[in-house]
């Protein structure tokens, strides 16, 4: 049976929760607060409901929290070096987050705007945003809508939009932890395979620097392997080139990631239109107890962030990332639960 379209004020605030369920037993639910996941709950291989994304008990810890749970980011995901770029001639100084660099949007981030509800249904939440031009250094007034959807194939999908009155870079995602079994309390048993041959080496302000095959190193996940066996249980936060096929339509999928967790049984697929895939392993996750009560920190959990690359509005390939006027930015990426991998995506 498919639980009814349930919402709930959240904390005595502002802000909602709303979930979205499925005939497979899945429930979602997310926050008008940073268009925030905050939980996905799914089977097991017992039959067993958990929640397979970190998430904090109260609101409060979204408010002040610095590690992005569940959160949409934008308008630019992930690092600019120095805050700086060139757009159409003209310097432009972002403010800068994390020592040298512009991080997730710095106080312009998604993941702290209060963004309205324009549609919710029992397998639906879109959430509608716009920003505040000049805020953080964009000069844009962008007007966002992210569509959150589950079908009955277990698939999450979350459709971006973005539309601009003015040159802007975009680059948005979605910051989940993911953990596929909630007794287990790091990440380094959990299986892995990124469709991606190369990955973006980086200096050390975590600016990519060269596209790097992974052949012969602890980066390499072309086939599905324990992160323990492969990575050593050795911190990542880089992004995966995938790759894909230069002739396919810009708007089509791609294979990007696999993840799997022996032990619950419980899988996750990745799909996107994205060019890159930023695995992180959660190094500073701060110590904190999870709305259903388990210990986290750090490598509890893991991200899986579909995306443009890093920094690539300093790159040559810099006006593919710049939205302009009269054209709509667009990313799609599928979450797909408990689906087994594909012959031709096994390696």
């Amino acid at each position: 049976m498919i639980a009814p379209a349930e919402s709930s004020v959240w904390d005595k605030s502002q802000f909602h929760l709303y979930q979205i369920s499925n005939a497979r037993k899945t429930r979602i639910l997310i926050s008008d607060f940073g268009a925030t996941i905050v939980e996905i709950n799914t089977l097991d291989q017992r039959g067993d409901l958990g929640n397979i994304v970190l998430g904090y008990q109260y609101l409060a810890q979204y408010q002040q929290g610095s590690s992005y749970l569940g959160a949409t980011i934008g308008p630019w995901a992930n690092r600019i070096n120095q805050g700086q770029f060139v757009l159409d001639g003209e310097k432009v100084q972002l403010e800068l987050n994390e020592t040298n660099n512009h991080l997730h949007g710095a106080s312009a981030g998604f993941d702290k705007k209060h963004w309205q509800l324009i549609e919710h249904s029992h397998d639906k939440v879109r959430l509608a945003y716009t920003s505040t031009p000049g805020e953080a250094g964009f000069s844009a007034e962008l007007t966002v809508q992210v569509c959150f959807s589950l079908d009955d194939q277990d698939c999450l999908s979350i459709d971006y939009k973005v539309n601009t009155d003015r040159p802007c870079p975009i680059n948005l995602t979605n910051h989940s932890y993911f953990n596929l079994n909630p007794s287990a309390t790091d990440i380094w048993q959990h299986q892995l395979q990124l469709n991606a041959s190369h990955y973006l080496a980086t200096n050390q302000h975590n600016i990519p620097i060269a596209k790097t095959p992974v052949a012969d190193s602890h980066f390499n996940f072309t086939s599905l392997r324990a992160l323990s066996a492969n990575a050593g249980e050795r911190d990542i936060d880089h992004c995966y080139c995938i790759d894909q096929d230069a002739s396919r339509d810009t708007e089509q999928c791609s294979f990007a990631a696999y993840l799997q967790e022996p032990i619950s049984g419980r899988s996750l697929m990745i799909e996107t239109t994205e060019p890159g895939i930023q695995l992180y392993t959660g190094t500073h996750l701060g110590h904190f107890s999870a709305r259903d009560g388990r210990d986290c920190g750090p490598n509890s959990a893991l991200c899986l962030e579909t995306q443009q690359y890093p920094d690539a509005v300093n790159s040559s390939s810099a006006e593919a990332v710049i939205l302009r006027p009269g054209r709509q930015y667009r990313q799609v990426t599928k979450y797909h639960f408990n689906r087994p991998l594909k012959h031709s995506q096994a390696r």
